[in-house]
């Protein structure tokens, strides 16, 4: 029997017009895409505030854990990358926050150059467990 597959679009044209799915559940696993402190047109929001940047982006998980019926509770797996690693682990709280009263993810911190906007210091995908 084939896994159950669902691809969700949190902002269907700009995902496709770069070729990619905000999230897809493949049997009881939901795969985040990586997700950016951006707005509905891929703006970045608040450039140059990390901790604006970490609340906008797990406001974004939340909304996508959501739509499949999962919270963070469920998240098994996380890849934080960062463009300033001192500013995210100042705004860690931010991302804590949002595990209060669950178990912690694996979770993989990464500083690199770059993210695909300029203006964007961190970029997070998780991996959900349905029934977690």
């Amino acid at each position: 029997m084939a896994a159950r597959r669902e691809t969700f679009h949190l902002r269907p044209e700009g995902e496709k017009a770069f070729g990619y799915a905000q999230a897809v559940r493949a049997g009881e696993m939901v795969h985040i895409s990586g997700v950016l402190a951006v707005d509905d047109a891929f703006a970045t929001v608040a450039p140059g505030d990390m901790t604006a940047q970490v609340r906008a982006v797990y406001e974004t998980l939340e909304t996508v854990l959501s739509r499949f019926g999962l919270g963070f509770a469920d998240v098994v797996k996380e890849t934080i990358f960062v463009t300033d690693m001192d500013a995210f682990l100042a705004a860690n709280g931010e991302r804590l926050e949002r595990y209060r009263g669950a178990d912690l993810p694996a979770a993989t911190a990464v500083q690199v150059s770059r993210l695909a906007f300029a203006d964007n210091m961190i970029e997070v995908e998780a991996v959900a467990l349905i029934g977690a």
